[in-house]
């Protein structure tokens, strides 16, 4: 699942400050840690936004749906796949920044990728995966690593740590 809270307009200028001198893996395990402690604290509300599963042959299409105002840091993917935001408005902190994205935009994901995004319109955000398996919880081990073992995949698939500049 992906950890989510509302939050306001500027949000993603405002979680970068402060952030100098550190990989971008490292911002975004910072950002969730933070997160994690305000929702375990009650100081935030934790969301789950709707989540649809999609089937068909050798193809598996998850279908998130968040309200406008919505904070995601998702979980890691350790293979490739593709992304189209089917509706709304999406800013993403990535490796090279802050992305907008809009409806319509299709972007290839790297095995490693591990995103926060805020949505500024209520919006459906779709991953492609190719798969045979059915199997929700299969399929969240199969294609999701484990917060506690990033480093080790992102070593395994040599992953290149780089200054993170906002």
């Amino acid at each position: 699942m992906n950890d989510v809270i509302p939050v306001e307009e500027n949000i993603l200028k405002r979680i970068l400050e402060n952030r100098e001198h550190r990989t971008y893996i490292e911002v975004v395990k910072s950002i969730q840690n933070v997160m994690l402690k305000g929702i375990s604290e009650n100081h935030i509300d934790e969301v789950k936004p709707p989540v649809i599963h999609h089937f068909g042959p050798d193809i598996y299409m998850r279908q998130m749906d968040a309200k406008a105002g919505t904070l995601v840091v998702s979980k890691m993917h350790s293979t490739e796949h593709f992304n189209i935001l089917l509706k709304g408005a999406v800013s993403l902190i990535t490796e090279d920044g802050i992305k907008d994205v809009y409806a319509g935009q299709i972007m290839l994901s790297k095995a490693g990728t591990k995103r926060i995004g805020y949505f500024h319109e209520d919006s459906s955000w779709l991953t492609i995966h190719p798969t045979n398996e059915t199997d929700v919880d299969q399929l969240e081990k199969d294609i999701t690593i484990p917060e506690e073992e990033i480093d080790e995949f992102l070593e395994s698939i040599g992953y290149s740590h780089k200054e993170f500049i906002a």
